[in-house]
């Protein structure tokens, strides 16, 4: 069993090195689940591990849970990497080839929103290319269903408004 754990987390350790930055759990399951790597208990363990291990940093990210390699998963890869098999890894790389574009966004273009004052809740949302904010909103709404929907319409429509902008500001 510990073997099994091992391929997991090391397939983890793997995407969060490919990716060029920190990746959603969410958006990491969904490759292990759907490729039948791991089943949800067992990809939990392997989170856990990888974490109480110091191999990986988990953060949240106003509602997005992220995990970040740290320099001990990476040397830990380069120890143990080519434990994974080529299929395995070409499989990976085909994922984020496809997938880079979401992980990106779900890293880039964020909105979160929490109570101001007198039940209004405010409504921050930002697009950060390489780790530099290039635009950010702060938008007052008057109820947190509101807020909810606007963060929700700021992932569809952010490129949108940010092409308004520099068409009318410069």
């Amino acid at each position: 069993m510990d073997e099994v754990f091992t391929v997991y987390k090391l397939i983890i350790l793997y995407i969060l090195d490919r990716s060029d930055g920190d990746v959603t759990q969410p958006m990491m399951s969904s490759f292990l689940l759907e490729s039948g790597y791991a089943n949800f208990i067992s990809l939990a363990e392997s989170y856990r591990q990888l974490e109480q291990q110091g191999l990986v940093r988990v953060y949240l990210d106003g509602d997005r849970k992220f995990m970040h390699l740290t320099e001990a998963g990476r040397e830990t890869l380069g120890f143990f990497g080519m434990r994974l098999s080529r299929q395995i890894r070409k499989q990976v790389d085909e994922w984020l080839e496809q997938n880079g574009h979401l992980i990106r966004e779900e890293r880039e273009v964020r909105a979160v929103y929490e109570p101001v004052t007198s039940g209004a809740y405010e409504v921050r949302m930002t697009v950060r290319e390489r780790n530099t904010t290039i635009l950010e909103v702060k938008l007052t709404v008057p109820d947190s269903a509101t807020a909810a929907a606007v963060a929700g319409k700021w992932k569809e429509k952010n490129a949108g408004i940010y092409q308004y902008l520099i068409e009318n500001l410069f």
